[in-house]
Parts: C-alpha cells; structure tokens; sequence
C-alpha cells in the first residue's frame, strides 16, 4: 500500500509558463496562415520550435520536484506502475483526442490524392495509425509513421520513454546524493554530452552514410535517445530545487534567494534564447563550424531555459502579477491540450475548407478559437478523464518533505 501523503504545492509561475511554450508552437504552425511576413517576424515564429525544448526540461524538473520521494528508496514495483499509471491518465486522454481529430481530414486528403489505391498502401496506413496511437512514431524516421496524423504528438511518444526511464534515474540520483558542485558539474556534462551525441549522430549520417533529408530531419529532431538530455537536465535541475527546499546541506537558493537577482536571472536567459533565435544558422563554409551549430541547435537552450525555471520557481518576480493571475494559470493548465489539438484546427484550414473564408482575418480567430477550445478540452475532457483513471478525486504523491515548503511562500 502506498503511504498518504499532501503533494508538493504547485508553482502558479511554472504553470502559466508552459502557455507561453505551447503558444509559441502554435504560432509556429501557423505562420503560413499569416501571409507574407518580414524575415526578422518569420524568424522570431520559426523559434517557437524551442517551446518543445522548454517542455522537455521542465517535464523532468517537474517530475523531480513531484515525485523524487516516490523513489528515494529505489524503484520497487509497485509506486513504478502507480507513477505509470498516474502519467498515462495525465497525457494518454487528451493525446488520442487529438489523434481521433486529426484522422478524418488525413484519411479524406490522402483518399482524394489516391493514396489509398496502391497496394498496401491502405494498410501501410493503418499500421502507422496504430504506431501513433501507442506513441511509438518517434522511434521510426519516415514518413508516415512520422510526421504524420497528429504531427506535434511526437514529443508525447518521447514523453512515453522518459516517464519509462524516470523513475530508475531519480533513484539513482537519490542513491548518489551528490553535492552541489558535483551536481552542476554533472549538469554541463550531460548538456555537453547532448550536444557531442547530436554531433556524433549527424556526422554519420550526412557523411558517413547519407540517407534522404527527411530521414535525418525525422531522425534529428525527433528522436527520444537525442533529445533526452533536455529531459536529464531538467531532473538535475529538479533535484538541485528540491534539496535547496528542503535545506540539505551544501544546497540553498543562493542569489535566487532574492527577487532582484531572480528578476536578472529572467532578463539574461530571456536575453540569450532571443539571441540564440535571432542570431541564424551557420551555413558554411566550414563543415565543422556547421556539424557544431546544428549540433548545438537544441542544447544550446537548456541552459538559458533552466535558468527561467528556477528562477521563477524560487519566489516572485516581476513575472509574478501576470503568472500567478488565475486566467493565466488556466490557460497554463489547457497548455497541453492547446499543444495536441490545435493540428486538427490547422489541418482543417490547410485543405481549404473554409472556401472564400480562407483569409487572415479568419485565420487569426480560428487561432483564438483553439485557445479557448483547449480549455474547455482541459476541464471538460482532460480533467475528469485523469480523475476516472486515476480512480481518485486529485493526485496525492508522497512528498510530505517538502509540504509547507511553497515558492510562492518564501521570503523576497
């Protein structure tokens, strides 16, 4: 049986940050519905795709922060399934809701392109529906077992192998107890890591055995193995929080302990993302300059993202009149259903059914109309379904440590 506990108090900042991530891969997606747009525009949009990186390093923060108590005494079978089942009734409802959206403006686009009139081809399709709705389309790089159906969802299916691989990592980070330093020196290391992987796994690839460039695309951005280090340093920054919290010694807030330094904290990492979006890709002439810039594509922001987390997981800010206001932390919760349903809202503007409609004007409102379908989507669908699967009225983790212990509660 497993112990009853109060979990941890949930950070208003962190919840109505993951919005502003989901919002950012929404105007991603739509930024063809925009018309034509200055480059220095396009390019800001073309960086929503980081809002995914922010997810990844804030899932495993959160998770740390959540459930380490789950795990401090090592994996045993019973609170693995239990966390198992609590993340399948978090994600699993809404994730097929998009996929079940998505799938008849698919099956009407490929059936009048004659897709379908191929042999296998109807079952090729089938079998790739079916991957999707296990979450297993990240592992294949090919279309249409990726990049296919509910396109965004492939981060769900790396979101499957991290809770997979989540519980083992926390407690062995509980098992080694390492102090602060050996904490962050682990921390770059793994970042560093990512990076040189990427590196190792491009290079092959591109050089020594070239595939198509929607292979390596798939395989590079998709991937639960090379994007994992976002989701690993998200734990260590999870880890160093929670001990922070609960006054272990060697760990403590340090310059976050105050609001103005909270407050620099969230200028400079703002600051370095805009930079890194901003700042182009390299294209040549240096095949090494170019294997480091696409290598570092995505690790390049776990730094500067970590640093918003924590800071606004520390206490107030001058973010804190806006993200702790109860709208923004509904529109925080409906983030993940803005994320998994606003594909079907644009595929069914890509296949111009909306006829002389098909304008920006109309654009925009639908973009507003699927912000505000996420919520009712999160409280009428999302909420009770987490509930029935859960078999109980809220979620209760042992985390009795750090009960009391609220951000929102600390000194300035």
């Amino acid at each position: 049986m497993q112990p009853t506990h109060h979990a941890p108090a949930d950070i208003k900042a962190i919840t109505s940050l993951r919005f502003f991530a989901a919002f950012a891969v929404l105007l991603l997606h739509y930024r063809d519905m925009f018309g034509p747009l200055e480059p220095w525009v396009l390019r800001g949009i073309v960086g929503g795709q980081y809002g995914v990186t922010f997810f990844f390093i804030l899932s495993g923060f959160i998770l740390t922060y959540r459930y380490q108590d789950w795990f401090e005494t090592g994996v045993q079978a019973g609170s693995f399934w239990r966390f198992q089942r609590f993340r399948f009734a978090r994600i699993y409802p809404i994730y097929v809701l998009g996929l079940l959206l998505d799938t008849p403006w698919h099956v009407w686009e490929r059936a009048h392109a004659g897709a379908f009139a191929a042999q296998g081809q109807g079952q090729m399709f089938f079998a790739s529906w079916l991957l999707n709705l296990l979450g297993l389309q990240a592992w294949i790089p090919s279309v249409p077992f990726a990049m296919f159906w509910n396109t965004p969802a492939w981060s769900v299916a790396a979101e499957f192998f991290f809770y997979a691989t989540f519980p083992f990592v926390c407690a062995w980070l509980c098992r080694w107890k390492p102090g602060k330093r050996t904490l962050f020196a682990f921390y770059l290391a793994v970042a560093a890591g990512g990076i040189a992987l990427y590196a190792a796994v491009i290079h092959v690839l591109t050089y020594v055995t070239p595939v198509a460039d929607e292979t390596r695309y798939i395989a590079m951005v998709y991937s639960p193995i090379l994007r994992y280090s976002e989701f690993l340093c998200g734990c260590l920054a999870g880890r160093w929080f929670v001990q922070s919290l609960r006054g272990a010694p060697g760990f403590g807030l340090g310059v976050l302990k105050s609001q103005g330094w909270r407050n620099l904290a969230i200028v400079v990492s703002l600051a370095l993302v805009a930079m890194r979006i901003w700042s182009g890709d390299y294209t040549g002439p240096s095949a090494e300059l170019w294997l480091l810039d696409v290598s570092a594509k995505y690790g390049a922001y776990i730094a500067p993202f970590t640093i918003l987390i924590l800071a606004c997981a520390s206490g107030r800010t001058f973010l804190s009149p806006l993200l702790e206001r109860s709208w923004m932390v509904t529109l925080g919760e409906a983030s993940y259903a803005l994320y998994i349903i606003h594909w079907s809202f644009l595929s069914f503007q890509w296949l111009g059914f909306l006829g002389e409609y098909n304008t920006i004007p109309v654009h925009v409102l639908m973009l507003l109309t699927t912000v505000g379908a996420s919520v009712l989507c999160y409280r009428f669908i999302e909420v009770p379904a987490r509930r029935r699967l859960r078999g109980q009225r809220s979620e209760s983790a042992p985390s009795s440590a750090l009960t009391g212990h609220s951000p929102a509660a600390m000194p300035s």
